[in-house]
């Protein structure tokens, strides 16, 4: 079929050099390019402009979701008892200061550091599981005495470590003032 096309126009080559245009012909086609190219980029800005919107309005319902999720989890102690909620914080304040003076024995003896706050850290991590299922729990009031009792615990376990570095420094001295009076 293309060889007997190719023939036909080989054969009324004149016919078809003979023929002009008429006057304006490219300028409408192009005009008529011209606009369906508009067109285009005129649905291409709208398509990007919904995707857009699109992916703002999932990231806001996500948010809102996980907020609304994780938010009803946190409740205060002093929501449920105000009373407590000042203990937690009295508590609170004096497990912060002792920590701060455990701290004072990292460098003399790094791993007797690391035994006592791994001890502390052990019941932070139960102290912040109770916070957690303070939320969901049926019995807020008893979960409530739980994260008090721990915070008493640590303060407990606190004052034996900081007793133990005092008495670890009471035999150093001894053991230098024996050396010097030797």
């Amino acid at each position: 079929m293309s060889e007997k096309f190719e023939k036909f126009i080989r054969s009324n080559r004149r016919e078809f050099d003979e023929c002009e245009p008429p006057v304006g012909l490219w300028e409408r086609i192009e005009q008529q390019l011209d606009k369906k190219q508009q067109v285009k980029k005129a649905r291409m800005v709208r398509l990007s402009f919904v995707v857009r919107v699109a992916a703002a309005l999932l990231v806001v319902l996500t948010a809102g979701v996980l907020f609304l999720k994780h938010g009803n989890n946190s409740i205060d102690i002093s929501s449920v008892s105000p009373e407590m909620g000042k203990l937690q914080v009295q508590y609170a304040s004096m497990i912060e200061d002792k920590q701060q003076e455990l701290k004072r024995i990292e460098k003399e003896d790094p791993q007797l550091y690391r035994e006592f706050a791994s001890e502390i850290a052990k019941m932070d991590t139960n102290y912040q599981k109770l916070q957690n299922d303070l939320a969901t729990s049926p019995n807020r009031e008893e979960t409530v005495k739980a994260m008090i009792r721990n915070l008493q615990t640590q303060i407990d376990v606190l004052n034996q470590q900081l007793t133990i570095i005092q008495q670890i420094n009471q035999i150093k001295k001894g053991q230098t003032h024996e050396t010097q009076s030797i």
